[in-house]
């Protein structure tokens, strides 16, 4: 057993199998039965080859001092495989590398292999962060497994859900939480490599898989950052701030604080509320004729409406408004009905003091819509247009996966100058359109384009880091040809780290992570002095929440939302009325939420964030909050599980002139009286107008029902 100490931090290797044996501080965080230290898959003739550190026929320990040593694996059948392995102890954590040599095509190598202990639901206190979708905390490993999110192995064509970061995961780390220690795994890689990150059950424990894709030409290659392995004491928010601080001393180059970044255009810090809706239908499978909301103006009273009652600017968010087909990307100008009459509703608008914006469906190419009469199946062919399209490791070219009840098609290679060309010219025309927000990247989860493993694009045939480079490089030149036009562009899900510079202003999708545990406010944690996202359509929220048994469901969402420092959605039919999610199809009004109730929530805590207080909810640093003592709660019910959500919702920011403001909101029908773990005086603002109170927040305070108030120090 190879051995590995400095001061309390320990790692022990089998020299037999290669194997971590033990990690941990005084206590072994890895459970009884450990993954083989790496895996790996070459691409050979189209054909994937997957080996372990358990095929290597020779497994030698190099270069041990005692807090560092290199395992190499050799002597693999029939391939001249060699992975080596190094480790070493610094600064309180494990550090990974890893080089490979081989003569074949790599495409990923998955290391450190770890697992911890089963300490969930029943075993244990322990819980999973996980950054997809925003942040979910997991107490059970299975509940996932019931709505198709399980673990899969990321393929192409791909189904849109992996666990990739850039991706669906934002950034690459995950933590186990536990009664006394944590384990932290991270990539702290400045170069933002791309990885699939995921969890599955191992022998009895839980292993976390942290897979690298390089997209390198062959199969020579060294790493160039760490992958570490690290303990810590506290919860999720402990593990977060490891995080965050790698991040903010190594990674942070070009992004600029939201307070501080002159491209961020005015509205951005007026916090309007996005008002999403559809122009033709009602849902994405329903009859596309035009509804009560086109012509574009018609929805000028409903959306005045909405203004008045909030005392709010809003944002028309509008949907399918494509002059090809709802859903059939990647043409979309001129708009339907005209670039005159969308014209007119922008200039409308904007004389109104709002602002609007449109979603756009990423990297797809539709060959024909399932919704609307329109196909350019003939066209693909006569232009020969496969050249451009994402292939398979075989070569081949299957559809995508995508949307496929809108829409049947491919999926564009962003490396490709088809694709640069053509997401430039349907960006520019919007953006000449005077349209303030593009939800460019809907469909592309945090922004990433799909694999590609075509040898005949200017890219390794394989995916990589070349992937999101690509997209940066599209995104740029939009930039650049836009000139002095002031504009934000966006993704469906939270824009994944590396897209952050570039993708200021996208709709999040914590709702799905009801699928999987409990949402927790990650990447505001991480990124809120950065960029605020906003609350999204909520897309599968009807399906989601027992929405028929849990009235205030979506008032609870909208204080999660705010609470994170988000700016707020608002879902509407085509009569004006609020819906649940974009998506929902019972439109009986017994059924419908109340939508004057809901205008008059948004409109209080949207107070907020046009108030002193936007110092915090706008470009403050998320901290963690003081815990509330004796919190009421009630049941919510929500992906077919049924748990204790708080009655009231809480989140600390401090400010960039040094003060702490923590934000409490109440959305049930009922006052709720909030003792708060602090010792000290506090001030406290019943409303963004108020002058404010001295108050000891140890000895009770009042959050009058459906609203916020704030406390500050």
């Amino acid at each position: 057993m190879t051995e590995l100490k400095k001061e309390d931090l320990k790692l022990k290797i089998d020299e037999k199998s290669g194997r971590m044996a033990y990690f941990g501080k005084g206590e072994n965080l890895l459970s009884d039965s450990q993954p083989p230290l790496f895996g790996i898959r070459y691409i050979k003739k189209g054909e994937k080859q997957v080996f372990t550190a358990d095929d290597a026929g020779e497994i030698t320990v190099q270069a041990v001092t005692e807090t560092g040593a290199e395992i190499v694996f050799s002597e693999f059948e029939e391939t001249d495989l060699t992975v080596k392995i190094s480790v070493c102890i610094e600064n309180g954590e494990a550090r990974f590398r890893a080089v490979t040599e081989s003569n074949n095509q790599l495409e990923w190598i998955e290391f450190p292999g770890v697992a911890v202990k089963d300490t969930f639901k029943g075993k244990g206190s322990g819980k999973l962060l996980f950054p997809y979708n925003e942040g979910v905390l997991i107490d059970d490993i299975d509940f996932r497994d019931m709505h198709g999110f399980g673990c899969t192995d990321p393929e192409y064509p791909s189904e849109g859900k992996y666990a990739m970061c850039p991706g669906m995961v934002s950034n690459p780390f995950m933590a186990v939480t536990g009664d006394t220690y944590g384990l932290y795994l991270a990539a702290h890689d400045p170069g933002q490599n791309t990885r699939y990150l995921d969890f599955c059950r191992y022998n009895g424990g839980i292993q976390l898989k942290m897979r690298l894709y390089p997209g390198v030409n062959g199969g020579n290659y060294k790493t160039d950052s760490d992958t570490v392995l690290s303990v810590f004491t506290g919860d999720w928010y402990s593990a977060a701030e490891l995080y965050r601080s790698w991040f903010e001393e190594n990674s942070a180059k070009g992004f600029v604080k939201a307070e501080e970044n002159s491209e961020l255009p005015k509205w951005y810090s007026d916090s309007p509320l996005t008002v999403a809706y559809a122009v033709r239908g009602h849902h994405d499978m329903d009859d596309m004729k035009p509804n009560k909301l086109f012509p574009y103006v018609n929805a000028m009273p409903v959306l005045k409406n909405i203004s008045d009652v909030t005392g709010s600017p809003v944002m028309a968010l509008l949907m399918h408004w494509e002059g090809t087909a709802p859903w059939a990307p990647p043409y979309v100008w001129p708009p339907y009905g005209g670039e005159k009459a969308l014209g007119e509703f922008v200039k409308e608008m904007h004389k109104a003091g709002n602002t609007v914006g449109v979603y756009c469906s990423g990297l797809g190419w539709t060959q024909k819509s399932n919704v609307a009469e329109y196909s350019r199946e003939k066209e693909f062919e006569e232009k020969e247009l496969s050249r451009f399209m994402c292939a398979a490791p075989d070569g081949s070219l299957p559809p995508s996966k995508i949307c496929t009840g809108q829409r049947s098609g491919y999926d564009m290679c962003p490396a490709t100058e088809f694709c640069k060309e053509t997401m430039n010219r349907e960006a520019g025309s919007i953006i000449n359109a005077d349209i303030d927000y593009i939800q460019l990247m809907d469909q592309n989860h945090g922004g990433t384009p799909y694999f590609c493993y075509s040898d005949k694009h200017s890219h390794p045939p394989v995916p990589g880091k070349w992937e999101s480079d690509a997209l940066k490089d599209i995104l740029s030149e939009i930039k650049k040809n836009a000139g002095d036009k002031k504009y934000l562009l966006g993704c469906e899900s939270a824009a994944a780290e590396t897209f952050i510079p570039q993708m200021l202003f996208s709709d999040n999708r914590f709702e799905l992570n009801y699928m999987l545990g409990t949402p927790v406010p990650l990447y505001s944690y991480l990124y809120h002095t950065y960029l605020n996202n906003f609350m999204g359509n909520q897309v599968c929220g009807s399906d989601i929440m027992d929405c028929a048994n849990c009235r205030d469901n979506l008032l609870y969402r909208m204080a999660y939302s705010f609470t994170a420092g988000d700016f707020l959605t608002l879902v509407i039919n085509d009569e004006g009325n609020v819906q649940w999610s974009w998506g929902q199809r019972n439109f009986d009004p017994e059924y419908m939420p109340d939508t004057e109730q809901t205008l008059r929530f948004a409109g209080r805590l949207n107070a907020w964030r046009r108030s002193f207080a936007a110092k915090y909810l706008h470009t403050g640093k998320m901290q963690r909050p003081y815990k509330i003592a004796g919190q009421t709660t009630h049941k919510m019910t929500a992906g077919r599980r049924t748990f204790e959500t708080p009655d009231v919702l809480t989140a600390a920011y401090t400010s960039s002139d040094g003060k702490y403001g923590q934000i409490f909101v109440n959305y049930t029908d009922k006052d709720r009286t909030v003792t708060l773990e602090y010792s000290g005086e506090m001030t406290l603002y019943s409303s963004p107008d108020s002058k404010g109170e001295s108050i000891l927040p140890q000895n009770g305070f009042t959050v009058p029902a459906e609203s916020a108030v704030l406390l500050e120090k």
